[in-house]
């Protein structure tokens, strides 16, 4: 039986969310130590959105739902809508299209739709090559050039909508749909290594505030009478940091998605900069020696646990280039803080070739569950934030 095709399109002056959710099996110890399993093969997908329907859309809304809504249904992947480029005649079995970075998959579905929507054709894809979809059956239909063509997967509303009727003819509502098969994406982390684990150089989206907190491990003995015994069983801080994209344009959602795939929900780790200033070059910076301006580094984090998370650092140069360093050393002078590093910076570089030090951690995803607001389709703008959470650097990063 053929599922029926879902063709109430997206409000896009509302919200549209994507949501994406691993489940990742942490152990961890008192000392901070974790183990990480990752439980599932790909994500759980789902999407929310807000629809509008009139007159007689409407009515079918309403009749859609009575009928129909609790059974699996054909759901258009609306962010990955493009506009043919070539017309598909009847009896075609090849759509020329682009396909890279979109949601196609062998042995998945598409459609084949009117610039305005109000006619459809569900086909069967067979193959996908960079340049064109191969369907298991042909068109049964002629498709102009500037017809709509979008991925589709197998999806069942997540709860029935209670539509709002604005008027006699008008109704609003809000929907939610969850996928009922596996959504695979090639997984791709950074590729600029340090310790061997990858560092995330992209600057974050910094419109709207982002956060930067701190977690320890406590354990509270409180028997409500005397005064509570508070330990701190690890001894570190761990680091809990926001980190915000502003994706623009197809290539940036492929790479952030990838991304995503790459760290698996909280499994794998990365180093994360604060991308913030926060320490500020002055004085000499020769061989392994980096003055700054005092901050409290020498006395607050010179030694022993108190420096995870913060013994690492970025610095970056006017030029573009970026180096990653680790503190070994801090001493505190009259007018400069002396810091020593494990490798030497480059030769005839000064304090006013830094442009910025950002201290670095290395974090794995404090959540499982990642959010894509979609503001457009895939080629215009995108929103998505992240928090991390810190790990034992000294258990899970290379020592050289």
């Amino acid at each position: 039986m053929a599922l029926p095709l879902w063709t109430f399109p997206p409000n896009w002056g509302s919200s549209f969310k994507e949501t994406l959710e691993w489940l990742t099996d942490v152990l961890q110890s008192p000392s901070g130590a974790e183990q990480r399993r990752a439980l599932r093969l790909a994500p759980r997908r789902s999407f929310s959105f807000e629809v509008l329907v009139h007159q007689a859309e409407r009515t079918r809304f309403d009749l859609w739902a009575h009928v129909l809504g609790a059974q699996p249904l054909a759901l258009p992947i609306w962010t990955d809508a493009q506009y043919l480029g070539m017309p598909v005649a009847a009896g075609s079995s090849v759509i020329v299209a682009s396909t890279a970075g979109y949601d196609f998959a062998a042995g998945g579905l598409a459609a084949l739709a009117s610039d305005e929507l109000d006619t459809w054709e569900l086909v069967d894809v067979e193959q996908v090559s960079a340049a064109d979809l191969t369907l298991a059956s042909p068109a049964l239909r002629s498709w102009p050039a500037g017809s709509r063509l979008l991925p589709v997967r197998k999806a069942m509303l997540k709860t029935l909508p209670e539509p709002v009727r604005l008027t006699d003819e008008l109704a609003r509502a809000s929907v939610a749909f969850e996928l009922l098969e596996p959504s695979s994406w090639p997984a791709q982390l950074p590729a600029t290594l340090y310790r061997g684990k990858p560092v995330l150089e992209f600057r974050p989206d910094e419109s709207n505030d982002l956060t930067l907190g701190y977690e320890r491990l406590t354990q509270r003995l409180d028997n409500e009478v005397g005064i509570p015994r508070i330990t701190d069983t690890s001894g570190y801080g761990f680091v809990l940091q926001q980190h915000a994209w502003a994706m623009w344009g197809r290539d940036e959602h492929t790479a952030f998605r990838s991304l995503l795939y790459g760290l698996r929900g909280r499994q794998a780790a990365i180093w994360v900069p604060t991308h913030a200033a926060d320490l500020f070059a002055a004085g000499q910076t020769q061989g392994q020696t980096l003055q700054v301006q005092p901050c409290g580094y020498a006395d607050l984090v010179n030694t022993g646990k108190a420096r995870m998370g913060r013994q690492d650092i970025r610095i970056e140069l006017v030029t573009g280039e970026a180096l990653h360093r680790r503190i070994t050393a801090a001493a505190a002078g009259a007018t400069l803080e002396t810091l020593a590093l494990d490798q030497a910076l480059p030769a005839g570089v000064s304090a006013s070739d830094i442009s910025r030090i950002s201290f670095m951690a290395l974090c794995r995803l404090a959540d499982d569950s990642a959010e894509i607001t979609h503001h457009t389709d895939a080629d215009g703008l995108a929103k998505a934030t992240l928090k991390f959470r810190g790990v034992r650097a000294d258990l899970e990063a290379a020592s050289v």
